[in-house]
């Protein structure tokens, strides 16, 4: 198989179902129309929910921490510390495997 490129996993992902499968499991969130909500993944946020991400974009940021990002390779990069070419891996191993991406 052939390298995969960013722009062609980004197209084959949509950022609101990475966010819908990912977010739950690192803080609780709250949706308000394209936007979830919720306590930051980058630093202990215990009483505030300063975190925001765009489902239609992907981008993310947080208004506490100042954490921000454009799309979902960001987010997945800078959550786990992979390089780019780890993130893009990592992402399509999940996500072409068979790892429920592929689930409406």
């Amino acid at each position: 198989m052939g390298r995969l490129r960013a722009d062609t996993l980004k197209a084959a992902l949509p950022a609101a179902r990475y966010y819908a499968r990912v977010l739950p499991t690192m803080t609780p969130t709250q949706r308000a129309g394209w936007v979830d909500g919720g306590l930051c993944p980058f630093h202990p946020d215990a009483h505030k929910g300063n975190f925001r991400v765009n489902l239609d974009t992907g981008a993310y940021r947080c208004f506490s921490c100042d954490a921000r990002g454009g799309d979902i390779l960001d987010f997945h990069q800078q959550t786990r510390n992979l390089s780019l070419p780890e993130t893009i891996a990592d992402l399509a191993r999940e996500f072409l495997s068979g790892g429920g991406w592929d689930d409406a």
